[in-house]
C-alpha cells in the first residue's frame, strides 16, 4: 500500500492511498486509489510506516524521472509508460539510461522505503518499466 502526497504543477494537491497489483505483462500493472481528503491523509500519514519521497518529473516520450530524497537522496529512476507491451518495447530506451531494473527487487518501492538503497556503483539513472503510476 502506497500513501501519496501529489502537488499538480498548479499547485494543488491531491492524496491518494493506493495499492499496486502484478499484471500479466510489462505494461499491465493494475493499480487501486482512494482519493483521501487531508484529514484522511493526516490521519493515516501519522501511523508507523517506512517511508519513501521523491519527485516525478515527466520528461516526456513516455518518460518520468523520480528524483529521490532524504535516505535515498542521489538515487535517480527513469520511468517509463506505455498503452501496451507492444508500444512500451518499441520505446527506445535514451543513451542515458544506464541499467534496466524492472525485474530487480532491490528496486521496488517497498524494498528501497524498508532497506534502502544499497548501490555499488557510482549514481546513476536506470530505466524501470511499470507503468505511469501519475
Amino acid at each position: 500500500m502506497r500513501l501519496r502526497r501529489v502537488t499538480a504543477p498548479d499547485g494543488s494537491v491531491v492524496y491518494k492511498l493506493g495499492k499496486k497489483y502484478p499484471g500479466a505483462g510489462l505494461s499491465s500493472r493494475p493499480m487501486t486509489n482512494i482519493y483521501l481528503d487531508a484529514t484522511e491523509y493526516g490521519a493515516l500519514a501519522a501511523l508507523p510506516a517506512a517511508v519513501l519521497v521523491k519527485r516525478r518529473h515527466d520528461v516526456g516520450g513516455g518518460f518520468a524521472i523520480d528524483v529521490f530524497e532524504g535516505t535515498l537522496a542521489g538515487l535517480m529512476l527513469a520511468e517509463i509508460s506505455a498503452d501496451d507491451d507492444a508500444a512500451l518495447v518499441a520505446i527506445i530506451v535514451p543513451s542515458w539510461c544506464a541499467v534496466e531494473v524492472t525485474e530487480d527487487v532491490a528496486y521496488a518501492g517497498g524494498t528501497l522505503a524498508i532497506d534502502g538503497w544499497h548501490a555499488t556503483a557510482a549514481q546513476r539513472v536506470v530505466t524501470i518499466a511499470e507503468g505511469d503510476e501519475r
